[in-house]
C-alpha cells in the first residue's frame, strides 16, 4: 500500500505567547477602570451661556391701612332705615337713615309696594362681578366669605331701592303730617359711608407697634340693621378723607433697598393698580417698617384693614449670569497712559534691566482691562484721571512699565485690585473675563454689557469657578 505524501505547502504557524496577550488585557481593565472611577470621583463641569435679561425684584407684603374715620352712634332707640348704599360718596345734608321710635312707619314702609325694579347693564354687571369675585376666593375652610358674599349682594341691591324707599319715607310722612317719633339722620360732613367696622377706627401711627401685625386677616363687624337699633350703637362708619397711608413691615434687606429712597413702585394686588407714592422708612421694636401714602383707590379697599402690596425695589437690565460663577483676580492697577499702541493692538511696554546695566523696553503680551475711577464727573470739574487693570500674575511686583520704548515716563507696579470675573470657555479653555455687577439678588446677577474684556450674550462661562482653574481645558 503507497504511502501518503505530505504535501510541500504546509507553514507550521507559531504559537502566540498567551501571556503576554493577558498581561495587556489586564492592563487595559485596569486602565479603564481608573478611568470610571476618575469620572466618578472629579468634580462636573458645569456650563452655563450667558443671556441678556431683565431682573425685578417683586417683593410681597401685607400691610394695615390708617384712614381719618369714626364710628357714629345712633341718638336713639328705634326702628332703623337706610338710604345710602357702601361705599358711596355723600355730602353733609345726606339722608344717611331714619331711626322710628314706635315702629310705626318702620312697618309701613316694609309693606309699601316698591314697584317693579329694572336692572341697567351697570347694575347687571355689579352683580355679576359681586358673584365672580366670590367664586374665585371661594374656600371651604374660610365659610365666612359666605356671609361677606351675602353682604356685598344685599348692598349692591339696596343701592336699587334705596331711592324708591325714600320716596315713599317721604310719602306717608307727608300723608300722616309728620311723625315726633320719626326722624332722619344725616351725614353733619362729606365724606365716604361704610357699614363695617373692625375696631381700628381711631388707629394712627402713634398706636402702630409690632403686636399690630402679629394678625393681619381682616376680621369687619356688620353695622348695618335690619330691625331696631339701640341708642348709643354704631350705626355706621364714615371715612372723612379720601388719602390713606399703608404700613407695613419689612425683612432687613428689603429695609436696606429702599431707604435712600422717596417713592417706590407698588402694585395693590387686589384690584391690580400700580402706583408711585412716597414711602417713608422707620425702625420700631427692633423691627423694619415703612409707610407710603396715597390718594386714589381708597374706596376700593373701604372695607379692609389689611392688603397685600407687590413694592418693586429693582429693576436692571443687562446680562444674566449665576451669583455662584463669579470668581476674583488680582490686577495691577495702571494709569491708562501707560498703555501703548502698537502694530497689533494695545500693549504695555516693560523696562528690563541687563547685567551690563542697560535697559531694553519690550512690548509685553499680556490682556489690558480699561475702566475709569468709578466716579462721575461735574461740569467744569478737572479731568479725572483714567486707570487700566493687567494681570498680577504676567508681572512681578516692582516691575517697571513705561509710555513708550524710549522709557520716557516709568510706572513701578505695586498697587494691586481685586477685580469680579468668570472663567469663559467659548475658546474650548478656561478664559478669565472681567464682569461688573450692576445688581444681584440671591441667585443671579446682572452685569453691564460692553465691559472692557468682558462678556456678550450667548457666552459660555463655568457655573462653579471652583471646580477647575484658568486656562484648564475642557473635555
Amino acid at each position: 500500500m503507497a504511502g501518503k505524501r505530505r504535501s510541500g505547502n504546509v507553514v507550521k504557524m507559531k504559537r502566540k505567547n498567551s501571556k503576554v496577550t493577558g498581561f495587556f488585557l489586564i492592563l487595559f481593565a485596569i486602565y479603564i477602570l481608573l478611568q470610571g472611577t476618575l469620572s466618578l470621583t472629579k468634580d462636573h463641569v458645569s456650563i452655563y451661556e450667558v443671556t441678556e435679561k431683565k431682573i425685578a425684584d417683586d417683593n410681597l407684603v401685607r400691610g394695615i391701612i390708617i384712614r381719618n374715620e369714626k364710628l357714629v352712634n345712633s341718638d336713639q332707640e328705634g326702628y332703623i332705615n337706610y338710604y345710602v348704599a357702601d361705599g358711596t360718596k355723600v355730602g353733609a345734608r345726606t339722608k344717611i337713615y331714619s331711626i322710628d321710635q314706635t315702629g310705626q312707619i318702620y312697618n309701613q314702609l316694609a309693606n309699601a309696594d316698591t314697584g317693579e325694579i329694572k336692572l341697567n347693564a351697570q347694575n347687571t354687571s355689579d352683580i355679576r362681578s359681586e358673584i365672580s369675585s366670590y367664586k374665585a376666593a371661594y374656600s371651604m375652610s374660610n365659610f365666612g366669605e359666605t356671609y361677606n358674599f351675602k353682604y356685598n349682594l344685599d348692598n349692591t341691591i339696596s343701592e336699587l331701592t334705596n331711592a324708591r324707599l325714600l320716596d315713599n319715607v317721604t310719602k306717608i310722612l307727608k300723608e300722616q303730617g309728620g311723625e315726633s317719633s320719626f326722624q332722619f339722620g344725616s351725614a353733619g360732613e362729606s365724606g365716604i359711608v361704610s357699614y363695617t367696622s373692625d375696631g381700628l377706627e381711631n388707629l394712627d401711627m402713634n398706636t402702630i407697634t409690632a403686636k399690630t401685625f402679629e394678625n393681619t386677616s381682616d376680621d369687619p363687624k356688620q353695622l348695618r340693621k335690619t330691625e331696631s337699633v339701640k341708642a348709643g350703637s354704631p350705626i355706621y362708619r364714615l371715612v372723612t378723607n379720601e388719602s390713606w397711608s399703608v404700613v407695613f413691615p419689612l425683612s432687613k434687606e428689603q429695609f436696606k433697598n429702599i431707604q435712600q429712597e422717596k417713592t417706590v413702585t407698588v402694585t395693590l394686588k387686589k384690584i391690580q393698580a400700580k402706583v408711585t407714592p412716597q414711602v417713608t422708612t422707620f425702625t420700631m421694636d427692633g423691627g423694619y417698617y415703612a409707610r407710603i401714602d396715597l390718594k386714589r383707590y381708597m374706596i376700593q379697599y373701604i372695607n379692609n384693614r389689611y392688603l397685600d402690596l407687590e413694592i418693586k425695589m429693582n429693576d436692571e437690565a443687562g446680562l444674566k449670569i449665576p451669583k455662584s460663577s463669579i470668581l476674583q483676580k488680582e490686577f495691577y492697577k495702571i494709569p491708562a497712559d501707560y498703555v501703548v499702541t502698537g502694530q497689533s493692538g494695545d500693549t504695555i511696554v516693560k523696562a528690563v534691566y541687563k547685567k551690563n546695566g542697560s535697559v531694553d523696553y519690550e512690548p509685553c503680551d499680556t490682556t489690558i482691562l480699561s475702566f475709569d475711577d468709578g466716579t462721575s464727573q461735574a461740569e467744569g470739574e478737572e479731568k479725572k484721571e483714567k486707570y487700566c487693570y493687567i494681570p498680577a500674575d504676567d508681572f512681578k511686583a516692582g516691575t517697571e512699565i513705561s509710555t513708550d520704548t524710549l522709557g520716557s515716563s516709568l510706572f513701578r507696579l505695586s498697587e494691586t485690585e481685586k477685580l469680579d470675573g468668570v472663567y469663559c470657555c467659548n475658546k474650548g479653555y478656561c478664559e478669565f473675563r472681567p464682569v461688573e455687577i450692576s445688581y444681584q439678588n440671591n441667585e443671579y446677577c446682572i452685569i453691564k454689557k460692553n465691559t472692557s474684556g468682558g462678556l456678550s450674550a450667548y457666552d459660555h462661562i463655568i457655573l462653579d469657578p471652583k471646580v477647575i482653574r484658568e486656562d484648564d481645558i475642557i473635555y
